[in-house]
């Protein structure tokens, strides 16, 4: 056992303990996946079907569950900051397992719609917030890199987890993969925290990006006071955190929307399931391109021009869904969107640690990812709406190209705060 939380004991590791924390944090990563669309939409047929619910009800609920789960979800980032991020950690990855076991357990609309805010909430918010954070706290000029690295597993487990749980639904039942899931969680899951996951380097006798610690204690908190670090009331009156904050909120509501229905969408204009299926594939393969790219890029070019970049990228894939009616069209929404998420993903892997600091991390970013949640539970609600009034999408994607087009031309000004000390 590594004494994460023993300074006396941990100060003599022999090495840096950053790189311990970039496979747990991924692992973290690895496991938002019950409450993430991609895994989800494997138990949606089988949920449909054995609760004799219609399309809309269905949808309903996932949209109404995401949505709650955006409220919650902005006490998240300052319980991590109060009580560190490995407790936090230890406590969410528990509760997504009883949220698992519930999922196996719904009989009706009212406690899918528990089970789907449960596992939003968990998975898609709390632990995607908390690992994402867990590596700002150990890297920061190479945090770009590191979290290309990282960007690897949640590739894998796009491609790979929804096809396992199709297996397993058609081998056991649908009730029976949430039970395993829940099992599964639990048991490889809290060992591995509990174990292995430290909160900061200083921890263990380190500091950020590997560099050894030797003077006293006080001279570490008179040099973290001299980093730049901002509160949240700070950084919401700056300009980059709102453009920042509106980018996270509309990609998320454009691509959950399109994705959610990105079946339906390939439907409607006569094309059978293998395109929908090849188009995840495209968008996979260049979100997961990108990122790697990005991540290298961020540690050497300006954040703001990258996040221009990735919102001109998302403004062309969605030009491409609305106006493109062609199978290569399709494609072309696919491998831009894709790539535009990757380069946003990134950034913001990046941004928040570099334009605000650390020691009010949690709070931030617990903020822009309630907002980011609330986007991705809107984006099915509007593309819903634009079918159900119009007869098709149109409308609804007309509406996210006009929103990020207009962030597209705002990007740059997402510039670092200036802080007193700095002017």
């Amino acid at each position: 056992m590594i004494p994460a939380y023993s300074h006396q004991l941990a100060v003599r590791l022999p090495f840096f303990y950053g790189y311990v924390m970039i496979p747990v944090a991924m692992l973290v990563q690895i496991t938002t996946s019950p409450g993430q669309t991609f895994a989800i939409s494997a138990f949606t047929p089988y949920l449909r079907e054995s609760l004799q619910l219609s399309d809309s009800q269905l949808s309903l609920a996932y949209m109404l569950g995401t949505l709650l789960a955006a409220f919650p979800l902005a006490l998240v980032g300052p319980l991590s900051d109060r009580f560190g991020l490995r407790s936090v950690t230890l406590v969410a990855i528990s509760m997504l397992s009883v949220a698992c076991y519930f999922a196996s357990t719904v009989a009706n609309f009212h406690s899918l719609l528990g089970a789907f805010f449960l596992l939003r909430f968990l998975g898609q918010g709390s632990l995607s917030l908390l690992s994402g954070n867990a590596i700002s706290m150990w890297f920061r000029s190479r945090i770009g890199r590191v979290s290309a690295v990282m960007s690897i597993g949640t590739a894998l487990a796009f491609a790979w987890i929804p096809e396992w749980l199709n297996d397993c639904i058609t081998v056991i039942g649908w009730r029976a993969t949430y039970e395993s899931l829940a099992l599964i969680v639990a048991v490889t899951m809290l060992p591995i925290v509990f174990f292995l996951f430290c909160n900061r380097p200083e921890d263990v006798g380190q500091t950020v990006d590997g560099t050894r610690f030797t003077a006293p204690e006080q001279d570490l908190e008179s040099s973290e006071a001299a980093a730049t670090s901002l509160t949240l009331h700070q950084a919401i009156r700056c300009r980059a955190f709102a453009i920042l904050a509106a980018c996270n909120t509309v990609w998320a509501m454009a691509g959950t929307g399109i994705v959610f229905y990105l079946f339906t969408l390939c439907e409607d204009l006569g094309f059978d399931a293998d395109v929908p299926a090849d188009l995840f594939k495209t968008l996979g393969l260049m979100m997961l391109l990108t990122q790697l790219v990005g991540g290298v890029l961020a540690d050497f070019l300006r954040l703001n021009r990258l996040l221009m970049l990735g919102t001109v990228m998302l403004s062309a894939g969605l030009a491409a869904a609305v106006w493109g009616h062609t199978e290569l069209a399709l494609h072309a929404f696919a491998g831009l969107f894709g790539a535009g998420q990757g380069m946003l993903l990134a950034v913001g892997n990046v941004v928040w640690v570099r334009y605000f600091g650390r020691a009010h991390l949690g709070s931030i970013r617990g903020t822009v990812w309630c907002c980011t949640v609330a986007g991705s539970g809107c984006g099915p609600l509007l593309m819903g709406i634009a079918r159900d009034v119009w007869g098709g999408f149109g409308p609804a994607i007309y509406l996210f190209l006009g929103l990020m087009a207009g962030l597209s031309l705002v990007a740059l000004l997402a510039t670092p705060p200036v802080t007193d000390s700095q002017s």
